[in-house]
C-alpha cells in the first residue's frame, strides 16, 4: 500500500511521458515484490528424510537401570561389551533386568530370536566386532550412539523426533542395584532426558532442537539434523494439576506428544498389543486400589475390551476422556502435531470428531503398523496396529505415517516389485511400504530404536535369524540372494541395529526397485504437517472449541 502511494505522488510531480515510464517501473517493482511474497508463503522444500520416532535417551529411564551403552561418548566405552555375573538365587544379571527374571526374559524373547534379557548369557560382545550387539533382536543395549547418529546424517537424515520415555512399573521392578537414579517416576525421568537433550545439543553444532516449522527448515538448509520432542509416558504429567507441567515442558521445547502409552490413563485409552501390558495394567491398578480380585477375571486383566466377532480384534473400550479433550484443545492451540500412536480405536475416533470440526486439524502415527498388510498373528489382530479408517483420517487430515521397521511377518502385496519370501526382513518391510503407497499414505521411518521393540530381521544372518525358521537352507539361500544381494556392510548379518543403518534399509529397498519418495521427502511432509497444524492453531485460538 506504501509503495502505490508513493507511485500517484511521483506522478503528480512528473511530465506525462516520464510519468508513464515511471509508471512501468514501478508496476515491475510491484508485481517482483509480491511474486517475492508469494514465494515467501511457499517455502523451498526441504530434503531428506525423517525418523518419526526414537528413543535417544533412555539410558536416563527406567531409573537409568535397564539399558547398557551410552548415547556419546569415545566408541570403545560408549559401546563397550558387557559381562554378565550370573546370580543364581535370582537368576539376575548385572543389567537390563527386573526382579522376576521370567518377565524380563518374556517381555524381549521372540521366536527364531536369542535376544538380549534374561540371564543374557548370549549377546554381551559389543565393540569393537559387535558380535552380540547392536543388532535386529537386542532390546537392552545402546542403539542411537552419537558417530552412529552422525553417519545416518551424513547419509539422508535430516529430520528426527526424539520421544522421552519411560514406564514407571517396569522401573519399579528394577533391581535397586542396578539403578542409577532412584525415582522412577515418569515426570522425573522426562526431565532428566531433557537436560541430556540440552547437554548433547551444547556439545554438537550439527545436532538442533526446533521449536517452529520455521526453525526446523532453517536447521536442515544450514546442514543441521533438525531435532523435535516428543513425549512417550503411560503416567503423563503425574496426578495432579496437568497444565502447569504442560506449560514446563511446552518451554523446555517438546512440540507433540502421545497423550497415551500402554495403560489407560486420565486423558484416554490405549490399544491392545502384549499380554505382558495386561499383566502391567493389573499391577498398576492392584497398587493404586488393591483390586487384587480382577487376577479372577482374565478376560478384563487389567483392560475392559470388545472383541470383534469377524476378526477377533480386541478393541479397548476407553476413549478420550473430558480431561484428553483438555489437553488435546491446548495442543491444537499451541499448533502441536497429534500422535496417534498406541491410542485405542475409540479415542481415535473421538479425536477424529473434534479435529474434523477444528480446520480438520492434522494427526498422524509416530510409529505403526498396517493392519491390513500385517500378516503374523499378532499386528493383524491387536489394535495397536492401524485399520484402513485410520489411514484415511490421517490421509484427509494431511498427516503421515511413521511405519515401524519392526520383523514381523506381512502379506504380499499385489504389484510388488519385491518378493515377498524373506519374512520379517527388508523384503516385508518393502511390502508394508508399498502398500500404504498404494492407497496415497506419505510414510516416513517410525523405528522405535532404544524403544523395548525388536527391528528389522537380516537376510544373510545365521539360520535362526532369517526368512523365517520353517525355511530349510537351500531355499534360504535362494530367498536371500534373489532381487539383490548383500550390501556387503554389518547390515546383511546383524540387521537393523542401529540409527546408522537406516540409509541401508532405504539402500535394499532401491535395490530392489521400490520407489522411495516418499520416505526420501519425509522430512519435508511432517514440516508440511506441522504449517498446517500452525494455520490452524490460529483460528482455533480465535474461537475457541
Amino acid at each position: 500500500m506504501c509503495q502505490v502511494t508513493l507511485f500517484f505522488a511521483i506522478l503528480k510531480v512528473s511530465p506525462y511521458a516520464e510519468g508513464m515510464q515511471l509508471f512501468h517501473l514501478v508496476f515491475a517493482a510491484l508485481f517482483m515484490n509480491s511474486v517475492s511474497l508469494a514465494a515467501q508463503t511457499k517455502p523451498e522444500p526441504v530434503r531428506g528424510f525423517a525418523d518419526l520416532h526414537n528413543h535417544m535417551f533412555t539410558e536416563y529411564a527406567f531409573g537409568g537401570g535397564w539399558l547398557h551403552g551410552s548415547v556419546e561418548g569415545e566408541i570403545q566405552k560408549a559401546l563397550a561389551s558387557c559381562e554378565t555375573h550370573f546370580d543364581p538365587l535370582s537368576l539376575l544379571g548385572d543389567h537390563a533386568r527386573v526382579s522376576i527374571p521370567l518377565v524380563s526374559r518374556f517381555i524381549g524373547k521372540t521366536a527364531g530370536s536369542s535376544g538380549d534379557t534374561g540371564t543374557h548369557n548370549a549377546r554381551h560382545e559389543g565393540y569393537p566386532n559387535f558380535g552380540g550387539w547392536p543388532r535386529w533382536d537386542t532390546i537392552a543395549h545402546q542403539q542411537m550412539w552419537e558417530g552412529h547418529l552422525r553417519s545416518a546424517h551424513d547419509h539422508g537424515l535430516n529430520l528426527m523426533l526424539v520421544s522421552l520415555v519411560n514406564f514407571e512399573p517396569l522401573c519399579e521392578l528394577i533391581p535397586e542395584k542396578n539403578k542409577k537414579y532412584q525415582d522412577c517416576s515418569d515426570t522425573a525421568a522426562v526431565e532428566r532426558q531433557l537436560d541430556a537433550v540440552e547437554a548433547f545439543e551444547k556439545n554438537h553444532d550439527w545436532f538442533v532442537v526446533v521449536k517452529t516449522p520455521e526453525e526446523a527448515r532453517d536447521a536442515i538448509k544450514k546442514g543441521k539434523l533438525a531435532i523435535i520432542l516428543s513425549i512417550e509416558t503411560s503416567h503423563l504429567f503425574g496426578d495432579g494439576d496437568w497444565r502447569p507441567e504442560f506449560d514446563h515442558v511446552y518451554k523446555r521445547r517438546v512440540r507433540t506428544l502421545q497423550i497415551a502409552h500402554q495403560l489407560d490413563n486420565r486423558f484416554a485409552g490405549v490399544a491392545l498389543h502384549n499380554a505382558a501390558f495386561r499383566f502391567f495394567a493389573w499391577w498398576n491398578d492392584f497398587k493404586k486400589n488393591g483390586k487384587w480380585w480382577q487376577i479372577l477375571t482374565p478376560s478384563r486383566f487389567g483392560f475392559q475390551y470388545d472383541e470383534q466377532p469377524a476378526t477377533g480384534t480386541k478393541l479397548n473400550r476407553k476413549g478420550l476422556t473430558s480431561e484428553g479433550t483438555a489437553i488435546l484443545t491446548e495442543m491444537m492451540k499451541k499448533g502441536m502435531p497429534i500422535d496417534l500412536a498406541h491410542l485405542s480405536e475409540q479415542t481415535v475416533r473421538d479425536i477424529q470428531a473434534i479435529t474434523e470440526k477444528n480446520q480438520n486439524y492434522p494427526v498422524y502415527v509416530s510409529h505403526g503398523h498396517l493392519r491390513e498388510a500385517m500378516d503374523d498373528g499378532k499386528f493383524s489382530v491387536w489394535e495397536k496396529s492401524s485399520p484402513g479408517w485410520i489411514l484415511d483420517y490421517i490421509k484427509k487430515s494431511g498427516g503421515l505415517f511413521g511405519l515401524r521397521t519392526g520383523p514381523e511377518k506381512t502379506k504380499a502385496f499385489e504389484g510388488s516389485t519385491t518378493p515377498n519370501d524373506c519374512f520379517g526382513s527388508s523384503k516385508s518391510f518393502a511390502q508394508t511400504y508399498q502398500f500404504g503407497r498404494a492407497r496415497g499414505l506419505s510414510i516416513a521411518f517410525g523405528s522405535d530404536l532404544n524403544g523395548f521393540i525388536q527391528q528389522t530381521r537380516p537376510r544373510f544372518g545365521n539360520a535362526e535369524e532369517t526368512c523365517g525358521a520353517e525355511t530349510d537352507a537351500a531355499l534360504r539361500k535362494i530367498q536371500q540372494e534373489r532381487q539383490t544381494g548383500p550390501l556387503h556392510k554389518r547390515f546383511d548379518q546383524s540387521g537393523y541395529g542401529e540409527i546408522s543403518q537406516l540409509p541401508d534399509l532405504m539402500t535394499e529397498l532401491q535395490n530392489f526397485g521400490v520407489k522411495t519418495d516418499a520416505l526420501e521427502s519425509s522430512a519435508e511432509a511432517y514440516l508440511k504437517m506441522w504449517e498446517r497444524a500452525t494455520e490452524a492453531s490460529s483460528q482455533i485460538n480465535a474461537a475457541p472449541i
